[in-house]
C-alpha cells in the first residue's frame, strides 16, 4: 500500500477544501500584488528556469507574492520534478531530511514523490538522510504543493521534498560549503533532466515595514548577484531574520553548478501590504533564476 504524507496545515495556512483552495489560489494570481492573471502553461516553454524562490506564509499574507514565481514557472514549461527545499521550523542540526514517501496529499489530491531521484541523492551525499519525522509538521514545503497542482493540474511535476535543518547556524564557512556541496549533488544527479528547485523562505520577521524593506534588500541583492556565501554572511552579520537562507543558498549553488544564470526579482512585499498594519511585519520575495547558457560539464 502506498505511503502518503498527509497535510499538516490544510485549513490553517491555506483552505482545507478543494473548492476553497482553488478559489483562494485564483485570488492569489489575480491579486494586485500577484501576476494579475491566471497562469498559462506553455507546453513548449524554453525550460530555462532552474530555480524559484517562493514564500511560505499563510496564503492570505504571502500567496499573491508566491503566485508571481509560479506564473513564471508555468510560462517556462513543465518540469519533470520539483526539488522543494524548505527550512525546518521544528528540527535542528547539520543535516537535510529527504522524504521518500510515495506521495504528499493536499486537498487537491496526491502529488507523487520522485523516489528514484531522492534515493539517488541519498546515495550521493552524506549530508542528506531519509527522515519523514522532519516533514511531519513542517509547513514550509507543504504550502508550495497547491500552487504546483493549481498551475499544472494532471500534469503536475513529481516532487522531491528536502527539509533543511541548518538554522540557526554559527559557522558560515561550514554552512556555505555544505550548501555548495548539496547544490552540486542535486545538479549532478539531475543531469539533463528537467528539474526545478523551489527554495521556500520568508524574509524578515516581526520588524517594521521600513526595516524589513531595508534589511531584506541586502539579502535580495546577494541572491540577484548569485552569491550564496554572501547571502549567508549578510543574513548572519546583519541579523536578518530570514528563515530560509540555507535553502536559497543550496538553490543558487545548484544553478551555478549548471552553468551561467541570471536572477530576477518578480515581487517583494510585506504582510503590511496585505493587512495595512506596518508596525510589525514579515517580508516576502518571489524570484526566478534562469539559465543563460549551456549546462556546466
Amino acid at each position: 500500500m502506498p505511503v502518503i504524507r498527509e497535510p499538516a496545515v490544510a485549513g490553517q495556512f491555506y483552505a482545507g477544501t478543494p473548492g476553497g483552495l482553488k478559489s483562494s489560489l485564483r485570488e492569489c494570481f489575480l491579486h494586485a500584488l500577484g501576476p494579475g492573471s491566471l497562469p498559462e502553461v506553455d507546453e513548449d516553454g524554453p525550460g530555462v528556469i532552474d530555480a524559484i524562490v517562493s514564500p511560505h506564509a499563510g496564503y492570505m499574507y504571502s500567496g499573491p507574492c508566491a503566485a508571481n514565481a509560479y506564473a513564471a514557472l508555468a510560462a517556462d514549461g513543465i518540469p519533470e520534478t520539483a526539488v522543494i527545499l524548505g527550512p525546518s521550523h521544528y528540527v535542528a542540526g547539520r543535516r537535510a531530511a529527504v522524504s521518500l514517501d510515495d506521495g504528499w496529499r493536499t486537498p487537491l489530491g496526491v502529488v507523487r514523490v520522485d523516489r528514484d531521484l531522492g534515493a539517488a541523492l541519498l546515495e550521493a551525499s552524506p549530508l542528506l538522510e531519509e527522515d519523514e519525522r522532519a516533514h511531519a509538521l513542517e509547513h514550509s514545503l507543504e504550502v508550495q504543493l497547491p500552487f504546483l497542482q493549481f498551475v499544472y493540474g494532471e500534469r503536475c511535476p513529481m516532487i522531491c521534498p528536502i527539509c533543511v535543518c541548518w538554522y540557526p547556524f554559527g559557522n558560515v564557512d561550514e554552512v556555505a560549503e555544505d550548501a555548495r556541496a548539496i547544490g552540486g549533488v542535486i545538479a549532478k544527479v539531475a543531469g539533463r533532466r528537467r528539474v526545478v528547485v523551489i527554495a521556500s523562505t520568508d524574509m524578515s520577521h516581526q520588524v517594521s515595514h521600513e526595516r524589513a524593506q531595508r534589511m531584506d534588500r541586502m539579502a535580495i541583492d546577494a541572491i540577484l548577484a548569485l552569491e550564496p556565501e554572501r547571502l549567508l554572511r549578510t543574513v548572519v552579520q546583519r541579523g536578518i531574520t530570514m528563515c530560509g537562507p540555507v535553502p536559497v543558498a543550496i538553490a543558487l549553488s545548484y544553478c551555478l553548478a549548471r552553468g551561467p544564470h541570471e536572477a530576477s526579482l518578480l515581487r517583494y512585499c510585506t504582510s503590511g501590504d496585505m493587512t495595512g498594519d506596518r508596525g510589525s511585519v514579515v517580508g516576502y520575495a518571489s524570484l526566478t533564476v534562469r539559465r543563460t547558457g549551456g549546462e556546466a560539464t
